[in-house]
């Protein structure tokens, strides 16, 4: 059932028979279209009961519209004395900045930013093109935010994404650091299926650490993902492992992931001069993602400096 809708979110009840209510926040790959909310399948297997607050674009729940969401939603959250928060990346951070505003018990935070504010996260540039100065204004998740517990799932070996979660831990009382190593921005889908996500939320509601590590640790092993994160990793300090794993695992790669490492293993060629080996790498991903302009122009780049050796090397002679 449809509860809210404004120009930048919606907000979707269903009912259930958990004894909690599961307010669940969307990634930005996801949009509104009026009858659907990240988590619904879940949520609908398990039988929970849910508020599913959805962006209609990458926008990071601005907070007027998720006010005037929750004071719509009121006698709903009053009739859930259990409240567990939910979300990924930008749903991630709406999920712990607006812990308070609903009398969280717990929130469940995977890959957060603590704000897409380029002068607030100057390390951080992938979301700024999303940043609007009039939604954005004083984003940044608060000390004051804080209620309840909080458990912030991520990747020790994403340079970006650990430098979000510890500013937000350093500041957030009794937030909890759960790391699940080699799962890169995607550490959510770690924990994907009925019975996982489920054991995953009874830890956080019982404050079982303990159980969340081990069963962090047991998500990494089978993750998905994670063949594409230890070879990507291994690209800075061991090329040369980093491409006999792409020999052994690559068949699994998806094509996103396939492009990124060729992407990023072409810039490692460029650092140790091998040019031509990176410039066939480079119009392979161009190939495989033609829509993709970083590619095409990074090739681009590398034509014209190739051209320019060629050039003082004629001179030269």
């Amino acid at each position: 059932m449809l509860v809210y809708a404004d120009e930048n979110l919606e907000v979707i009840h269903r009912r259930g028979g958990s004894p909690y209510l599961l307010v669940t926040f969307n990634e930005m790959e996801m949009q509104a279209n009026g009858s659907r909310f990240w988590g619904q399948r879940f949520c609908e297997k398990a039988d929970i009961a849910a508020l599913g607050f959805i962006s209609r674009r990458p926008n990071w729940f601005p907070a007027a519209s998720v006010v005037a969401a929750v004071r719509a939603a009121a006698p709903i959250l009053a009739a859930a004395p259990e409240r567990i928060l939910y979300g990924h990346s930008q749903g991630g951070y709406a999920a712990l900045r607006y812990r308070r505003r609903f009398g969280a018990a717990v929130a469940i935070a995977f890959c957060p930013q603590i704000s897409i504010d380029p002068k607030a996260v100057p390390f951080d540039n992938r979301f700024i093109r999303h940043f609007a100065a009039d939604l954005h204004g004083k984003m940044g998740i608060a000390a004051d935010q804080a209620a309840g517990r909080a458990y912030l799932f991520y990747d020790p070996f994403h340079t970006v994404d650990r430098r979000h979660a510890e500013r937000i831990a350093a500041i957030q009382e009794d937030t909890h650091l759960i790391p699940v190593h080699m799962t890169g921005h995607g550490t959510v889908r770690a924990f994907a299926g009925t019975a996982r996500a489920l054991s995953l939320i009874e830890a956080c509601r019982n404050d079982d650490r303990a159980g969340l590590k081990a069963l962090a640790r047991s998500a990494r092993v089978g993750a998905t993902m994670r063949p594409y994160q230890i070879a990507v990793a291994a690209i800075a300090r061991h090329p040369a492992w980093a491409d006999r794993f792409l020999q052994r695992f690559g068949h699994g790669f998806s094509l996103v992931e396939r492009v990124n490492f060729l992407y990023h293993r072409a810039n490692r060629h460029i650092r140790d001069g091998e040019l031509s080996v990176a410039r066939a790498m480079l119009a392979q991903a161009v190939a495989l993602q033609p829509t993709n302009a970083g590619f095409a122009r990074r090739l681009e780049e590398l034509e014209s400096r190739m051209s320019r050796a060629r050039v003082a090397t004629l001179e030269a002679v």
